[in-house]
């Protein structure tokens, strides 16, 4: 078998796809397969895919005929790996070189299903490193990631990732055996999904603090597709609550208080939208209807305020 089995759905990249490849190429690691499933685009990607694995036998393309979403992309890949180790990589981001190295090192020593590093937020073509991704865990900390972490922190608050934000290394069995695959349902939040599906099947999962994983931030990204993904997140939660019965009593008070913050956070957003665009019957309306939202514009008002000391 292979050691790692890399993932990267691509759809319209043809200006970052190549790089995204050429960071998994030049990992430390050479024991790897790079799997580009290219959904049915509609630029040059193809093109770039099918150049690199001439170039490269270690990238395997999958090309889709019908656009099918970011889940049904990677549960297709998971059906052709052969990675003792699989992780993800977005079409947009990047791999620090010693990345796969350092987790399956990690992962191997500790026995681990799930290792999750730390992402380096950027803006896309600048390569400064504003913040991490996960601030919850320092640089050269590590922390086992038990139901109760992982639940508090599906939703982190304003302005913050959640859990769905990191990219993990998983082992390939672990995920093989519990029969966990993506939502094809969902093209926003599926990440988030999946790892829930591993932590309620007592996955053995650490985070590292240190940033291995390159985030770069672009305006017209589908993780910033607008406000209906915190709707879709909050969406996600219910249907988990009302369905999932792993979910002990505290993972279920967790996970509908996050629930709840994602709610909050969409309402604020439509509310503050409102008042910028002067539409005083509707900010008034709104407030009417969901009188929670001015007392959390008001909370939200206030912290940024502390903020700004």
């Amino acid at each position: 078998m292979t050691k790692v089995s890399v993932i990267i759905p691509c759809f319209n990249a043809e200006d970052f796809i190549g790089e995204a490849i050429e960071s998994a190429l030049k990992q430390t690691i050479a024991d790897l397969e790079v799997i580009v499933i290219d959904d049915a685009s509609m630029d040059g990607s193809r093109a770039i895919i099918s150049a690199k694995a001439s170039e490269d036998s270690r990238v395997v393309p999958i090309f889709l005929e019908r656009n099918a979403g970011p889940a049904a992309a990677r549960n297709v890949a998971w059906t052709r790996l052969t990675g003792t180790w699989v992780t993800l990589l977005d079409a947009d981001d990047l791999f620090l070189p010693d990345r796969l190295e350092r987790l399956v090192s990690f992962a191997e020593t500790q026995d681990a299903d799930v290792v999750a590093d730390n992402l380096s937020i950027r803006h896309f073509g600048d390569d400064t490193h504003i913040a991490a991704a996960f601030p919850q865990v320092a640089p050269g900390e590590v922390l086992p990631v038990d139901r109760a972490f992982f639940f508090r922190n599906v939703w982190s608050g304003p302005q913050r990732y959640g859990m769905g934000i990191l990219k993990p290394l998983f082992r390939a069995k672990f995920i093989k055996e519990h029969f966990i695959s993506y939502d094809e349902r969902y093209r926003i939040g599926e990440d988030m999904l999946f790892y829930m599906s591993c932590i309620l099947a007592d996955a053995k999962y650490y985070i590292l603090g240190d940033c291995l994983y390159v985030y770069r931030k672009r305006a017209d990204s589908i993780s910033n597709a607008g406000e209906h993904i915190f709707t879709t997140l909050a969406s996600i939660c219910s249907e988990v609550l009302s369905t999932d019965r792993r979910l002990t009593s505290e993972d279920r008070k967790h996970l509908t208080s996050g629930r709840q913050g994602m709610l909050e956070y969409f309402h604020w957003r439509q509310l503050r939208t409102l008042r910028r665009q002067g539409d005083k019957i509707g900010f008034l309306s709104y407030i009417i209807k969901r009188p929670s939202s001015l007392f959390f514009m008001i909370r939200m008002s206030l912290a940024w305020r502390l903020n700004r000391g």
